[in-house]
């Protein structure tokens, strides 16, 4: 497996809405220059940018480009700044109930540890190279459908943190990386604005160390897990591909005879 066929092999078995998105970092300023990918010619928030490597567009990033602050601290391309660091800043917002409380959410955050010279932010398909993070934004069942990839080989998911806050920087993103363990995020009001992703969608971020095992995961949990309906959707898509469908086993899944009574459909409960 390869970036390209990961990433046509995630498209083929998930009906996803937006574009697996690969985040490079680079620490040499000569290595991020060289990466043939045009600079950004204006600000714009790291999770727009995301938002739009999500519908094909590819770019670099420096300090230059940031225009968000908490996503330009998350990135370490400025430092944490006292008041969000103390908890006195967001208290004072009245976004949590005492100053303790606000700085616990700083402390317990993971930003990137040494200074960027850039990063680059695109499709995930665009790569020749590997990225140090996936992330993925799309509707619930499909973050179900991952996370139960990554529990195929993994087992139990015990990392999972998330507060609302900080969502594609530091969830999907910078704690990822520092982890290199997957995470969710339910996302935040931040980037609901500014980067107008749909009410409904929810992200996981992935380190690159383990996007092939995940993808494998979803692949191998397949028959198990999906519905006829969306096992055929899944041979419809791997076909157009010209890709293999023949592992696809209709009428089986891994609650078969487990239900007893039957299913009580809606029009049924004022009987």
């Amino acid at each position: 497996m390869d970036i390209k066929s990961s990433v046509e092999l995630i498209e083929s078995y998930l009906d996803l809405d937006r574009k697996p998105v690969g985040v490079k970092f680079f620490f040499n300023k000569d290595e991020f220059d060289n990466f043939e990918v045009l600079q950004k010619d204006r600000k714009v928030t790291y999770c727009n940018s995301v938002q739009l490597a999500s519908r094909g567009q590819a770019m670099k990033l420096t300090k230059a480009n940031q225009a968000c602050p908490n996503g330009a601290f998350a990135l370490h391309f400025t430092e944490v700044p006292e008041p969000i660091a103390n908890g006195k800043g967001r208290f004072s917002k009245h976004i949590y109930k005492d100053v303790e409380t606000s700085k616990s959410i700083n402390d317990d955050m993971l930003f990137i540890k040494e200074q960027l010279a850039g990063i680059a932010v695109m499709p995930l398909e665009d790569y020749t190279e590997e990225p140090d993070v996936v992330i993925v934004v799309g509707s619930s069942y499909n973050v179900m459908r991952i996370i139960q990839g990554h529990g195929y080989f993994n087992g139990y998911t015990n990392n999972l943190r998330t507060v609302g806050l900080q969502a594609v920087c530091q969830d999907l993103t910078t704690y990822p990386y520092n982890t290199q363990d997957i995470n969710i995020s339910l996302l935040c009001p931040g980037t609901r604005l500014v980067a107008n992703w749909q009410a409904n969608e929810i992200g996981i971020g992935i380190p690159f160390a383990k996007w092939y095992e995940v993808v494998q995961g979803v692949i191998e949990t397949t028959n198990p897990f999906e519905r006829d309906k969306n096992k055929k959707g899944i041979v419809e898509r791997l076909k157009a591909r010209g890709l293999d469908a023949s592992g696809i086993i209709f009428g089986q899944n891994y609650d078969d005879g487990s239900y007893s009574g039957g299913k009580i459909e809606i029009e049924e409960l004022g009987k």
